[in-house]
Protein backbone atom coordinates (compact mmCIF):
# COMPACT_ATOMS: atom_id res chain seq x y z
CA UNK A 1 0.00 0.00 0.00
CA UNK A 2 1.37 3.45 -0.97
CA UNK A 3 0.20 7.17 0.65
CA UNK A 4 -2.25 8.72 -1.59
CA UNK A 5 -3.69 11.01 1.35
CA UNK A 6 -1.24 13.59 1.92
CA UNK A 7 -1.67 16.10 -0.46
CA UNK A 8 -4.55 18.61 -1.83
CA UNK A 9 -5.81 19.61 -5.30
CA UNK A 10 -7.89 21.68 -7.32
CA UNK A 11 -11.13 20.67 -9.81
CA UNK A 12 -8.62 21.82 -12.66
CA UNK A 13 -6.17 19.18 -11.13
CA UNK A 14 -9.59 16.68 -11.84
CA UNK A 15 -9.79 17.73 -14.84
CA UNK A 16 -6.02 16.99 -16.13
CA UNK A 17 -5.92 13.39 -14.16
CA UNK A 18 -8.96 12.14 -16.10
CA UNK A 19 -7.79 13.64 -19.24
CA UNK A 20 -4.91 11.58 -18.69
CA UNK A 21 -7.04 8.16 -18.50
CA UNK A 22 -9.10 9.66 -21.21
CA UNK A 23 -4.99 9.83 -23.29
CA UNK A 24 -4.59 6.52 -22.35
CA UNK A 25 -7.91 4.99 -23.75
CA UNK A 26 -9.35 4.11 -20.05
CA UNK A 27 -11.98 4.68 -18.28
CA UNK A 28 -11.96 5.71 -14.44
CA UNK A 29 -14.22 3.55 -12.43
CA UNK A 30 -15.80 5.26 -9.34
CA UNK A 31 -18.39 4.18 -6.74
CA UNK A 32 -19.73 5.56 -3.59
CA UNK A 33 -20.69 4.36 -0.47
CA UNK A 34 -22.48 5.83 2.74
CA UNK A 35 -22.31 4.40 6.04
CA UNK A 36 -24.69 4.42 9.44
CA UNK A 37 -28.02 4.40 7.47
CA UNK A 38 -30.73 3.67 10.17
CA UNK A 39 -33.74 5.80 9.67
CA UNK A 40 -35.28 8.43 7.42
CA UNK A 41 -33.90 11.51 7.71
CA UNK A 42 -33.83 14.87 6.09
CA UNK A 43 -30.07 14.17 5.83
CA UNK A 44 -30.89 11.12 4.11
CA UNK A 45 -33.02 12.87 1.48
CA UNK A 46 -30.23 15.41 0.41
CA UNK A 47 -27.91 12.12 -0.06
CA UNK A 48 -30.34 10.42 -2.37
CA UNK A 49 -31.31 14.03 -4.08
CA UNK A 50 -27.68 14.05 -4.72
CA UNK A 51 -27.53 10.75 -6.00
CA UNK A 52 -29.90 10.51 -8.47
CA UNK A 53 -27.66 10.29 -11.43
CA UNK A 54 -25.13 7.68 -10.32
CA UNK A 55 -25.23 4.52 -8.48
CA UNK A 56 -25.03 4.59 -4.26
CA UNK A 57 -24.20 1.96 -2.05
CA UNK A 58 -25.71 2.48 1.52
CA UNK A 59 -24.25 0.76 4.27
CA UNK A 60 -27.47 -0.33 6.59
CA UNK A 61 -27.01 -0.55 10.60
CA UNK A 62 -29.12 -3.65 10.29
CA UNK A 63 -29.36 -3.87 14.67
CA UNK A 64 -30.61 -0.77 14.82
CA UNK A 65 -32.11 -0.54 11.32
CA UNK A 66 -36.36 1.19 11.35
CA UNK A 67 -38.81 -0.22 9.00
CA UNK A 68 -39.32 3.73 7.68
CA UNK A 69 -36.07 3.32 5.81
CA UNK A 70 -36.81 0.47 3.91
CA UNK A 71 -39.93 2.57 2.68
CA UNK A 72 -37.94 5.45 1.84
CA UNK A 73 -35.59 3.62 -0.34
CA UNK A 74 -38.06 1.26 -2.05
CA UNK A 75 -38.53 4.60 -4.07
CA UNK A 76 -34.94 5.29 -5.15
CA UNK A 77 -34.05 2.43 -7.65
CA UNK A 78 -30.50 3.72 -7.82
CA UNK A 79 -29.90 2.63 -4.10
CA UNK A 80 -28.14 -0.44 -3.01
CA UNK A 81 -27.90 -1.77 0.80
CA UNK A 82 -24.49 -3.23 2.40
CA UNK A 83 -24.35 -4.43 5.57
CA UNK A 84 -22.48 -2.21 8.35
CA UNK A 85 -21.67 -4.50 10.63
CA UNK A 86 -24.53 -5.84 13.37
CA UNK A 87 -25.30 -2.28 16.05
CA UNK A 88 -22.04 -0.12 15.49
CA UNK A 89 -21.03 -1.26 18.90
CA UNK A 90 -17.41 -0.67 19.90
CA UNK A 91 -15.71 -3.79 21.89
CA UNK A 92 -12.48 -2.65 21.89
CA UNK A 93 -9.79 -2.06 25.19
CA UNK A 94 -9.45 1.13 26.31
CA UNK A 95 -6.99 2.74 24.43
CA UNK A 96 -7.32 0.89 21.26
CA UNK A 97 -9.16 1.88 18.10
CA UNK A 98 -12.64 1.28 17.84
CA UNK A 99 -13.82 -1.73 16.26
CA UNK A 100 -16.81 -4.07 16.55
CA UNK A 101 -15.67 -6.87 14.64
CA UNK A 102 -12.18 -7.27 16.06
CA UNK A 103 -10.35 -10.05 17.46
CA UNK A 104 -11.23 -9.05 20.99
CA UNK A 105 -14.41 -11.63 20.50
CA UNK A 106 -15.03 -14.97 19.91
CA UNK A 107 -15.67 -15.15 16.11
CA UNK A 108 -18.70 -17.49 16.21
CA UNK A 109 -20.08 -14.31 17.91
CA UNK A 110 -19.22 -11.93 15.79
CA UNK A 111 -20.72 -14.26 12.95
CA UNK A 112 -24.07 -15.18 15.00
CA UNK A 113 -24.65 -11.33 15.28
CA UNK A 114 -23.90 -10.69 11.30
CA UNK A 115 -26.12 -13.26 10.57
CA UNK A 116 -29.00 -11.68 12.61
CA UNK A 117 -27.91 -8.95 10.98
CA UNK A 118 -28.03 -10.11 7.48
CA UNK A 119 -31.77 -11.48 8.16
CA UNK A 120 -32.47 -8.15 8.98
CA UNK A 121 -31.80 -6.92 5.58
CA UNK A 122 -33.84 -8.92 3.98
CA UNK A 123 -36.79 -8.61 5.66
CA UNK A 124 -36.60 -4.93 4.99
CA UNK A 125 -34.88 -4.52 1.78
CA UNK A 126 -35.40 -8.13 0.10
CA UNK A 127 -33.25 -8.73 -3.17
CA UNK A 128 -31.73 -5.24 -2.67
CA UNK A 129 -29.53 -6.03 -0.06
CA UNK A 130 -26.61 -7.16 -1.06
CA UNK A 131 -24.34 -9.45 0.64
CA UNK A 132 -21.01 -7.32 1.45
CA UNK A 133 -19.97 -6.39 4.75
CA UNK A 134 -18.71 -2.96 5.38
CA UNK A 135 -17.26 -3.35 8.92
CA UNK A 136 -17.82 -0.19 11.29
CA UNK A 137 -14.73 1.71 11.84
CA UNK A 138 -13.41 0.01 8.58
CA UNK A 139 -12.20 -2.37 11.01
CA UNK A 140 -12.57 -6.13 10.56
CA UNK A 141 -10.13 -9.44 12.25
CA UNK A 142 -8.13 -10.69 9.48
CA UNK A 143 -9.16 -14.26 10.66
CA UNK A 144 -13.37 -13.27 10.21
CA UNK A 145 -12.19 -12.57 6.07
CA UNK A 146 -12.10 -16.36 5.38
CA UNK A 147 -15.00 -17.51 7.55
CA UNK A 148 -17.43 -14.67 5.47
CA UNK A 149 -18.02 -17.09 2.14
CA UNK A 150 -19.05 -20.03 4.51
CA UNK A 151 -21.50 -17.45 5.68
CA UNK A 152 -23.19 -16.09 2.53
CA UNK A 153 -21.06 -12.84 2.29
CA UNK A 154 -19.65 -12.22 -1.61
CA UNK A 155 -17.67 -8.92 -0.43
CA UNK A 156 -16.03 -6.52 2.10
CA UNK A 157 -15.26 -3.20 2.12
CA UNK A 158 -13.07 -1.11 4.45
CA UNK A 159 -10.66 2.22 3.66
CA UNK A 160 -7.85 2.49 1.98
CA UNK A 161 -6.09 0.97 -1.13
CA UNK A 162 -6.25 -2.66 -0.73
CA UNK A 163 -4.01 -5.44 -0.62
CA UNK A 164 -5.31 -7.78 -2.99
CA UNK A 165 -8.78 -7.86 -4.53
CA UNK A 166 -9.58 -11.64 -3.24
CA UNK A 167 -8.79 -11.85 0.63
CA UNK A 168 -10.25 -15.25 0.19
CA UNK A 169 -11.29 -17.11 -3.35
CA UNK A 170 -14.81 -16.62 -3.13
CA UNK A 171 -14.44 -13.03 -1.87
CA UNK A 172 -13.85 -9.68 -3.43
CA UNK A 173 -12.57 -6.63 -1.42
CA UNK A 174 -13.15 -3.14 -3.04
CA UNK A 175 -12.48 -0.21 -0.29
CA UNK A 176 -13.46 3.65 -0.61
CA UNK A 177 -10.62 6.25 -0.33
CA UNK A 178 -11.85 9.34 -0.29
CA UNK A 179 -13.18 10.07 3.02
CA UNK A 180 -15.21 13.45 2.85
CA UNK A 181 -15.68 13.49 6.64
CA UNK A 182 -12.70 15.65 8.62
CA UNK A 183 -13.49 13.62 11.98
CA UNK A 184 -12.07 15.48 15.03
CA UNK A 185 -14.27 18.72 13.85
CA UNK A 186 -17.41 16.09 12.05
CA UNK A 187 -17.45 18.53 9.34
CA UNK A 188 -16.95 18.52 5.52
CA UNK A 189 -12.94 17.87 4.56
CA UNK A 190 -12.69 20.94 2.08
CA UNK A 191 -12.36 20.43 -1.32
CA UNK A 192 -8.72 20.80 -1.47
CA UNK A 193 -8.33 17.85 0.47
CA UNK A 194 -11.24 15.24 -0.85
CA UNK A 195 -10.17 16.57 -3.85
CA UNK A 196 -6.26 15.66 -3.31
CA UNK A 197 -7.44 12.57 -2.03
CA UNK A 198 -9.83 11.51 -5.12
CA UNK A 199 -6.34 12.70 -7.85
CA UNK A 200 -4.42 10.68 -5.77
CA UNK A 201 -5.89 7.59 -6.09
CA UNK A 202 -6.56 8.10 -9.39
CA UNK A 203 -3.36 9.36 -10.11
CA UNK A 204 -1.89 5.89 -8.68
CA UNK A 205 -3.90 3.81 -10.50
CA UNK A 206 -3.29 5.01 -14.06
CA UNK A 207 0.64 4.46 -12.93
CA UNK A 208 0.32 1.03 -11.55
CA UNK A 209 1.47 1.61 -7.78
CA UNK A 210 -2.04 0.64 -6.44
CA UNK A 211 -4.16 -1.65 -7.63
CA UNK A 212 -6.01 -0.35 -10.96
CA UNK A 213 -8.53 -2.19 -11.19
CA UNK A 214 -9.86 -1.38 -7.73
CA UNK A 215 -12.45 1.54 -8.22
CA UNK A 216 -11.83 4.58 -6.55
CA UNK A 217 -14.42 4.49 -3.75
CA UNK A 218 -15.89 7.82 -2.50
CA UNK A 219 -17.01 7.49 1.14
CA UNK A 220 -19.72 9.83 2.87
CA UNK A 221 -21.71 9.77 6.10
CA UNK A 222 -24.91 11.58 5.55
CA UNK A 223 -25.80 12.36 9.26
CA UNK A 224 -22.76 13.97 8.61
CA UNK A 225 -22.95 15.78 5.75
CA UNK A 226 -23.31 19.70 5.70
CA UNK A 227 -23.95 22.18 2.86
CA UNK A 228 -20.40 22.72 1.90
CA UNK A 229 -20.34 18.71 1.35
CA UNK A 230 -23.25 18.48 -0.07
CA UNK A 231 -22.10 20.99 -2.51
CA UNK A 232 -18.90 19.35 -3.27
CA UNK A 233 -20.88 15.73 -4.22
CA UNK A 234 -23.25 17.50 -6.34
CA UNK A 235 -20.18 19.34 -8.43
CA UNK A 236 -18.28 16.17 -8.22
CA UNK A 237 -21.21 13.92 -10.05
CA UNK A 238 -21.65 16.56 -12.25
CA UNK A 239 -17.87 16.74 -13.31
CA UNK A 240 -17.41 12.94 -13.52
CA UNK A 241 -20.74 12.31 -15.92
CA UNK A 242 -20.11 14.97 -18.35
CA UNK A 243 -16.15 13.43 -18.42
CA UNK A 244 -15.99 10.78 -20.71
CA UNK A 245 -13.13 9.24 -19.26
CA UNK A 246 -15.49 8.66 -16.09
CA UNK A 247 -17.46 5.47 -15.25
CA UNK A 248 -19.87 5.04 -11.87
CA UNK A 249 -20.31 1.31 -11.01
CA UNK A 250 -23.33 -0.33 -9.21
CA UNK A 251 -22.63 -2.08 -5.87
CA UNK A 252 -23.21 -5.31 -8.16
CA UNK A 253 -20.63 -4.19 -10.73
CA UNK A 254 -18.03 -3.33 -7.80
CA UNK A 255 -18.44 -7.01 -6.18
CA UNK A 256 -18.50 -9.02 -9.05
CA UNK A 257 -16.42 -11.99 -9.35
CA UNK A 258 -13.29 -11.28 -11.41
Amino acid sequence: MIETVSVTATWKDLGLELDAWQASDRRAALWWRDDDAVAATPALDVLIDLARAVPLALAVIPGRALDELARRVDRCANISILQHGWRHENHAAEGEKKSELGAQRPLATILGELASGWRKLVALFGPRAAPVLTPPWNRVAEALLPLLPDAGYIGVSTFGPRRTALPHPALVQANTHVDLVDWPHRSFVGAPRALGLLVGHLAARRSGRVDASEPTGILTHHLLLDRDGAGFLGRLVAVTCRHPATRWLTAAEVFAAP
